[in-house]
């Protein structure tokens, strides 16, 4: 009998021995859901998730009637086109921001032949914060081609414009959120050439630029959970911001991204005239391509409104974290020479059309930097991808004196003490026949 209990107790030794790392394996997988659940739940903000209700498809739906039912098409310069910057601008206004026409005028490209006069629509909500003086800009383009409402090209962006606007002036933010509708978009993007010009000459520090583009497309569950992102190379945090987005706030979006080329030719919506000046930009885009672009089917039947409401709601909520946050990331522009200008023994002589500038004679780089969480450590100058110097203090500058003729790059890198970096760089025409002691 003793023999049969003294293997019965080592069979239940055994067993607890056993059972005692699953059980405390269970215990700890429980406490780190239980972190995690907490976790999360901190991550939500009253306020982003107020902004997130707060759009709706009533909201979406009043703007998009309207666009298209009392305007319909909005071609560049037409009556309608003027209608509709009308309804804007009183929407605006009406939601207590700063509200102008920005008036342009510029000749077509090679399809779209003539001269065009018309008006971008600007709201701005200024931030509250001084020190917080780059601003985030949120736009997309309210006219159309001829023959069509233009409802999801791009009355959707447009519409997400409004909406966005409409809550995000109920609160406050540090840094200063504009909500613009360019026209001439489909003729050759002529609206927003002329503001990132007016932005560019007037030396307006701009955080990012915000593009909406079709954000009403979505014919199956499949593409109702996708968006796709075209950013620029410094950008790509902002990215995380937004995939940060679908993630904390349920929206469980399949976020796709790649990088834009600055030195492409051509680009596919307003997005472009800022790159071309070295902004940084996000441009949105929906999950699938639409057949009825440009066509008279592109009417509020091609409108997925739930998915506009969700796009619209992501877009506006991400830029709510953007106008309140401190950035990690150090920032960087040249800031000499500049686009647009012919330059002559390093003065600007004067100004044309194009946006390379024409340098002859010996120049100096002049590197702008914003500080970001960390100080900075360098700045590196690159000419035609040759690291040429190295500079540790302000201010950031290199006397570029090589011989060329033709078209070069210039690119500088800043590094700060954590390893962040950001870039920019530029294509310049130089002519510099006898390299200067």
């Amino acid at each position: 009998m003793k023999r049969v209990i003294i293997k019965i107790l080592s069979f239940l030794i055994l067993i607890a021995l056993f059972i005692s790392p699953i059980i405390q394996a269970n215990t700890t997988t429980k406490k780190e859901i239980f972190e995690e659940t907490i976790l999360e739940i901190q991550t939500i903000d009253p306020k982003i998730q107020d902004i997130i209700e707060k759009i709706n498809e009533t909201l979406i739906r009043e703007f998009m009637d309207y666009l298209v039912f009392e305007v319909g098409s909005r071609y560049t310069g037409t009556y309608g086109c003027k209608k509709a910057a009308i309804y804007i601008y009183e929407k605006f206004e009406n939601m207590g921001l700063q509200t102008r026409y920005h008036d342009w005028s510029a000749w077509g490209n090679r399809w779209h032949r003539g001269f065009f006069r018309s008006q971008n629509v600007i709201g701005t909500h200024p931030g509250t914060d001084p020190d917080y003086d780059e601003i985030i800009i949120f736009n997309a383009h309210y006219d159309t081609v001829k023959g069509t409402v233009g409802a999801v090209d791009d009355g959707s962006g447009t519409v997400g414009v409004l909406a966005a606007a409409y809550v995000l002036s109920q609160y406050d933010f540090k840094r200063t959120i504009k909500f613009i509708t360019f026209s001439g978009e489909e003729n050759g993007l002529l609206g927003s050439r002329a503001y990132a010009k007016e932005l560019y000459e007037k030396q307006t520090p701009v955080l990012v630029e915000i593009n909406a583009e079709m954000i009403g497309k979505a014919t199956s569950a499949e593409t109702g959970r996708k968006i796709r992102l075209s950013v620029t190379e410094d950008a790509g945090w902002m990215a995380d911001v937004m995939e940060d987005m679908t993630n904390d706030y349920g929206f469980n979006f399949n976020i796709t991204s790649w990088d834009m080329d600055r030195n492409a030719k051509y680009g596919g919506s307003d997005y472009f005239e800022f790159i071309k000046l070295g902004y940084e930009s996000v441009a949105v885009w929906p999950g699938e391509w639409d057949p009825y672009m440009h066509t008279p089917q592109d009417n509020i039947s091609n409108v997925n409104f739930s998915y506009l409401v969700n796009t619209t709601r992501h877009i506006a909520a991400t830029m709510a974290i953007l106008a309140d946050m401190d950035v990690e990331q150090p920032r960087i522009y040249i800031a000499n020479p500049r686009f647009g200008k012919i330059f002559y023994n390093d003065i600007p002589k004067r100004t044309y059309r194009y946006k390379t500038p024409s340098i002859i004679d010996k120049t100096i780089i002049y590197a702008e930097v914003r500080q970001g969480m960390y100080p900075i450590e360098k700045v590196e100058f690159y000419y035609n991808d040759r690291l040429i110097f190295t500079d540790n203090e302000k201010p950031y500058e290199y006397m570029l004196n090589e011989r060329a003729v033709g078209l070069r790059n210039i690119k500088v890198v800043v590094y700060d003490t954590q390893g962040n970096t950001a870039t920019d760089e530029m294509r310049i025409m130089f002519l510099n026949m006898f390299k200067n002691r």
